[in-house]
């Protein structure tokens, strides 16, 4: 019989939210290989059967896998689709290698943007990192690509195609149109990009109160000394509300969640449950509680802000509703992703991938967790793509910031939904949480 033998150093995490788990099979009889008796020669053979073994012993719905012949498969994604539970939009299997500069060095390849599209048809820039090439050319949020090596960025184009491997010294040529309407033409090689996940922190004036505000992308690991040094700010700051930017933090690190958790609420929660992490019945010695540390200096606040979105999810969630119990949490924008479940990254080694499958789920200190249709806004208001991250203008940060200086929402028009069909669906994995290139 195979067993996996996981160690038990946690290293959670990611929209994932994972526990970073070493594979080892120990014995083996054929009946609990999966449930395939041809003989196999595909050079997925080894991958697969890892998959299998995995999902028998930790996936969340261990018991309900189908019957399948994993040789009528071709690749270990289309086996993964094939064994997934119905309520899996999230279980993947990526590239080791890009799988571990993203975690662990907070690096990927590409030119350093997400992308995104509007209500009008429009593909824009959604963020940039600091690092991104095109930064340098003066792009910001909100720029409109109007085309990429010639070709007219409109629906039915398919944008990944159009940009090639995710590998160094791959080129694109965009034209790009500013807030103020200018055309601006930027050949850009792809690179190693260095994210930065604090994609803004500032203080805003909202009618006597000083408001922090903080755009905060993703959880891993770099983020604790981004996070540190951005309460370092608001605390000097003296801030009386704060408000947290979750709209495109598709998730990350559990243990940088705790982290966060801590300088947002430890001098009034400290010890107090985040979340509550539930396996699959013959995996309950695995469950697990993480609390809020404590021995940290957060600013004394009596409410938290978000903002946050349908690219709002998992750890994110995980914060928004396991501080809730604690906190009164006022959240404008729309409604999260809905990720109440959580993963493990294990480590295929030698060969080249890690698989992510879903093997917990979550709840808060009140026992709510069933959160799959997301956690609702408060206010719903558009995304607003026009104007840079503090712009007080911009409309989900004017919503709070009215909120907080007036004592209610403004009026707005109902919600339009951004327009599809530029191929960003067809992204997997990381680059499916954040759009980024």
């Amino acid at each position: 019989m195979k067993k996996i033998l996981p160690s038990r150093s946690f290293l959670t995490g990611r929209w994932l939210l994972f526990l970073l788990l070493s594979f080892v099979l120990v014995s083996s009889c054929k009946k609990d290989e999966e449930n395939d008796q041809t003989t196999q020669t595909d050079q997925y053979l080894s991958v697969k059967k890892k998959m299998y073994s995995v999902m028998k012993y930790w996936y969340l719905w261990n018991h309900d896998l189908p019957t399948v012949n994993s040789a009528n498969y071709n690749t270990p994604e289309a086996f993964l689709d094939a064994l997934r539970n119905k309520k899996d939009r999230f279980s993947f299997i990526m590239d080791r290698n890009e799988f571990l500069n993203y975690f662990n060095e907070g690096t990927y390849y590409g030119h350093g943007i997400s992308i995104g599209a509007d209500a009008e048809g429009n593909l824009r820039v959604v963020f940039i990192y600091n690092d991104s090439p095109l930064k340098e050319a003066g792009v910001t949020r909100g720029w409109i690509i109007k085309s990429i090596n010639g070709t007219l960025i409109q629906p039915g184009v398919d944008v990944t195609a159009l940009l090639g491997k995710n590998e160094a010294g791959v080129e694109n040529t965009f034209v790009f149109i500013d807030l103020q309407g200018q055309e601006h033409t930027v050949t850009s090689a792809k690179k190693a990009v260095a994210i930065n996940s604090v994609l803004y922190k500032g203080v805003l004036q909202a009618g006597t109160k000083k408001a922090g505000y903080l755009v905060f992308e993703t959880f891993i690991t770099p983020s604790v000394a981004e996070l540190d040094s951005a309460f370092d700010f608001f605390r000097s700051e003296n801030i009386d509300e704060m408000i947290v930017d979750l709209r495109y933090n598709g998730g990350g690190e559990m243990n940088v969640a705790v982290h966060l958790s801590g300088l947002l609420v430890s001098s009034s929660a400290a010890g107090k449950m985040l979340v509550k992490m539930e396996h699959n019945a013959d995996r309950s010695s695995y469950d697990t509680i993480l609390t809020v540390p404590g021995n940290m200096s957060s600013p004394a606040l009596s409410r938290l802000f978000y903002i946050a979105g349908r690219g709002t999810a998992s750890a994110s969630e995980v914060l928004i509703n396991g501080l809730s119990p604690w906190i009164p949490t006022i959240t404008a924008g729309d409604s999260t992703y809905g990720k109440p479940v959580g993963m493990y990254a294990f480590d295929f080694k030698p060969d080249p991938y890690f698989f992510v499958p879903i093997c917990f789920k979550l709840s808060n200190a009140n026992g709510f967790g069933d959160y799959f249709d997301g956690l609702p806004a408060d206010y719903y208001v558009n995304d607003d793509l026009t104007h840079d991250f503090g712009n007080p203008e911009e409309a989900e940060l004017k919503a709070v910031l009215t909120y907080i200086s007036e004592g209610h929402w403004p009026v707005t028009k109902s919600l339009k939904k951004p327009v599809t069909g530029f191929g960003l669906d067809k992204l997997t994995g990381i680059r499916a949480d954040y759009k980024i290139f």
